[in-house]
């Protein structure tokens, strides 16, 4: 008799601990989405405050900075360079950059970073890590 008493015990013991764990994490996701919920208020109170007073907002900062297939092939054009010596620069090969400039395939955070690093480059700059690059390519 002691032993099925046990067993109960135990069992019963289980049962609670899942319910309690399941009710911490139930009410952990509702605190969480209501955080969330009141983070976005703030942000749209503060973008609405910046547009008031003619500041740029993230958002508008975001769609000026978004990088499509056209600003791609722009940034291409204004450093002189093909689509080969893009790939070299941002170190991938030229079907992905033709992929990107063409709008089939989006830009990966990664790729974004890089191509915003490309942007700061000079003509100059950009033709003259080219040639290091080729330099280096030919060695190995």
């Amino acid at each position: 008799m002691a032993s099925i008493q046990k067993i109960i015990i135990e069992r019963l013991l289980a049962l609670v601990r899942m319910e309690i764990k399941k009710y911490i994490r139930f009410d952990t996701h509702n605190r969480l989405k209501v955080d969330l919920a009141e983070c976005r208020q703030r942000l749209l109170k503060l973008e609405k405050a910046a547009e008031s007073q003619g500041e740029e907002t993230f958002s508008i900062w975001l769609t000026r900075m978004r990088t499509d297939g056209e600003s791609l092939k722009a940034l291409r054009k204004k450093l002189a360079i093909s689509q080969k010596e893009l790939a070299i620069l941002l170190d991938t090969n030229p079907a992905t950059v033709n992929r990107w400039e063409s709008g089939r395939v989006r830009l990966s955070r990664k790729s974004c970073e890089k191509i915003a690093k490309i942007r700061a480059l000079s003509t100059s700059e950009a033709h003259q890590i080219l040639r290091e690059k080729y330099i280096l390519q030919k060695k190995t």
